[in-house]
């Protein structure tokens, strides 16, 4: 598999950032109806993509998935954190693309985990009107297998028109990019912040994508 020491920062970071995240808990409560069906859809598109035959069509058809649900520049300007407003243009223009590629492959590598399986919604929490939590869990697994009993969460934005995205994904309440947004800030601070922080960062983003 690839990146798998980026897989492997991302499971160290687990129980460090259990303790700091809000806790979203399952729910068989309909509380949007419209969110939920939103995921389903897209679940339902992925469910033979987990089932490909070769593990290359796999990681493409969760990037096709990525790049047509998931609001990356939404979720790119979160992880800055208070940094995102003393970025400049020119790095905003190298920043955006990279971490689109980085952040693809999280996903990638985070759904390979889920290969050969249903995943389906379970529920909803209504956090605000724009912003949901949709809850999922696998269909059928197998007694004892791998996130049998993991509630798979999905955090999706609803903008002024209705129009929804995928801003964040996890399990078991801990967060794809609240985790990213907790390294890329310290990464960021501990490189002076501000201008030589953030290309710092484009650096290190740079040469994580470039591993394969």
């Amino acid at each position: 598999m690839r990146y798998q020491s980026q897989r492997r920062s991302f499971l160290k970071y687990t129980l460090a950032a259990s303790a700091a995240l809000f806790a979203i808990g399952q729910t068989t409560a309909f509380a949007d109806q419209a969110a939920e069906d939103f995921v389903q859809g897209i679940l339902d598109e992925a469910e033979p993509i987990l089932d490909a035959p070769t593990q290359q069509e796999l990681l493409d058809g969760v990037e096709n998935l990525v790049a047509q649900y998931v609001d990356m520049r939404r979720i790119g300007r979160f992880v800055l954190g208070q940094y995102a407003r003393q970025m400049t243009d020119a790095q905003a223009e190298e920043y955006f693309p990279l971490f689109q590629q980085y952040a693809t492959i999280i996903y990638q590598n985070t759904l390979s985990d889920y290969e050969g399986q249903r995943i389906v919604v379970t529920g909803s929490v209504d956090r605000s009107e724009r912003d949901i939590i949709v809850n999922s869990k696998l269909a059928n697994p197998e007694p004892g297998a791998a996130f049998a009993n993991a509630v798979i969460h999905w955090r999706v934005y609803r903008d002024r028109d209705g129009n929804m995205s995928v801003v964040d994904a996890g399990a078991d309440n801990v967060w794809l990019a609240i985790e990213q947004r907790s390294q890329f800030t310290s990464l960021i601070a501990n490189n002076g912040g501000g201008a030589a922080g953030i290309d710092a960062l484009i650096a290190e983003i740079r040469s994580r994508v470039n591993e394969d």
